[in-house]
């Protein structure tokens, strides 16, 4: 039993909500452009898809505010809630089940989508933005999938478009931090650890989206739309640009990082390298994405658009509770991780010194994606790789015991 949605007074039962059906309106026919929806093996929320067309970047987005309307009854709940509650044993939806149904792009043979196209200029600049509701055609991929065909159009002009975006957002001082990420799953009592592989198309679709962030942020300054500004105040902490940090550096530098925070006037998100930034690729999952395309989408229809005291109060009831959402998220993932250790009482792995005070130190140990305090021996350093054996879990506290296996 994972205790930790109930102690933080979360929900884990679906939204039991009607939709409505989808407006008469009219929509652009994209169909003519081959969209790739990619993500992880099982995923089960695809609600973002990439398209190339020349300079184009045409990032396809799950329509969720053509049925969820500000102020509805669906709308207040997905308030609520904050974002859909990602746990190993379980995905609790922010909307109800039938909007990834009916709007997950690729579930059906032609999609309806919220369609962002960037132009772009090759050293990663954005040019313009133009925003229209379409009907898209999918292919689903998983990372894996992608990965193998980088060296294929469109993948391979995608990959070398984010390197060139990235490459601009770490020179504008862009925070990297790149930990071993361990997918967490629990399947008919069963607990299962991934290490996820860092593959290239993982960063393919990571700057698309962030590109398309700034770029729907640039568009709404331009037009005094009002939104949700993702913002972050981030310590010169001199990293120098292109340089790979060890873990040791990442989670010194981690402990300099301020926690992003909405706004409703833009600021530098300094994490991002960004003068401007909002999110708007993930409204099947996260409340803010979704007054974002809400706005974009009163916006466009020429309808009246929700005013700067509509988001702040927008602003106060996410972050009454996305921080509990995550909470019990990143709680979750170690009660599964120290579960799975407990049925091995005789394992044995490896763990990187991340953080020394004499003698004493936490260890992070890749493989399961979890960090641990240790007594160290006298010739240890940060990022030196330690032999671990388990002594013991104390799963009320959340604790492994381990030692240096001699």
């Amino acid at each position: 039993v994972n205790p930790y949605p109930r102690r933080l007074g979360l929900t884990t039962s679906p939204l039991d909500l009607e939709l409505p059906p989808l407006p008469d309106e009219a929509r652009a026919d994209l169909t003519y452009l081959p969209a790739f929806a990619i993500d992880d093996e099982g995923s089960q929320t695809p609600d973002d898809a990439l398209s190339l067309e020349g300079d184009r970047l045409w990032v396809h987005v799950a329509d969720a505010a053509a049925l969820v309307r500000p102020g509805d009854a669906v709308d207040l709940e997905a308030r609520a809630r904050g974002a859909s509650l990602h746990l190993p044993e379980s995905i609790v939806p922010m909307l109800p089940e039938s909007a990834t149904q009916r709007l997950g792009l690729g579930l059906a043979e032609v999609s309806p989508a919220l369609s962002f196209g960037i132009d772009v200029r090759p050293e990663g600049q954005i040019l313009g933005l133009e925003i229209l509701p379409a009907w898209v055609r999918v292919t689903r991929l998983t990372y894996e999938e992608a990965e193998a065909q980088l060296d294929q159009a469109p993948f391979r002009s995608l990959y070398r478009l984010a390197q060139t975006y990235q490459a601009r957002r770490r020179a504008n001082g862009a925070v990297s931090i790149d930990f071993p990420e361990v997918r967490v799953r629990v399947q008919e009592e069963q607990v299962s650890l991934r290490l996820l592989p860092p593959l290239k198309s993982r960063l393919l679709v990571q700057e698309a989206m962030i590109l398309a962030g700034e770029a729907v942020a640039h568009f709404a300054l331009e037009r005094d739309i009002p939104l949700l500004y993702a913002t972050q105040e981030v310590a010169d902490v001199g990293q120098p640009v292109g340089d790979v940090l060890s873990l040791a550096q990442m989670v010194a530098l981690r402990r300099t990082l301020k926690r992003s925070q909405y706004r409703t006037t833009p600021a530098p998100h300094g994490g991002m390298g960004l003068s401007a930034y909002t999110q708007a690729t993930s409204p099947l999952r996260r409340y803010p994405d979704l007054v974002v395309h809400q706005q974009v989408r009163a916006f466009l229809r020429g309808e009246g658009l929700l005013g700067t005291q509509d988001m702040v109060e927008r602003i106060g009831a996410v972050e009454a509770v996305i921080g509990s959402v995550r909470q019990v998220e990143q709680l979750s993932d170690r009660h599964w991780t120290l579960v799975y250790l407990r049925r091995q009482p005789g394992w044995c792995g490896e763990g990187v010194v991340v953080e020394q005070h004499g003698q004493s130190g936490k260890v992070l140990i890749p493989e399961l994606g979890l960090e641990v305090p240790l007594r160290l021996p006298a010739d240890a350093s940060p990022d030196s790789r330690l032999p671990l054996v388990l002594n013991g879990v104390n799963l009320a506290q959340l604790e492994a015991y381990l030692r240096v296996r001699t």
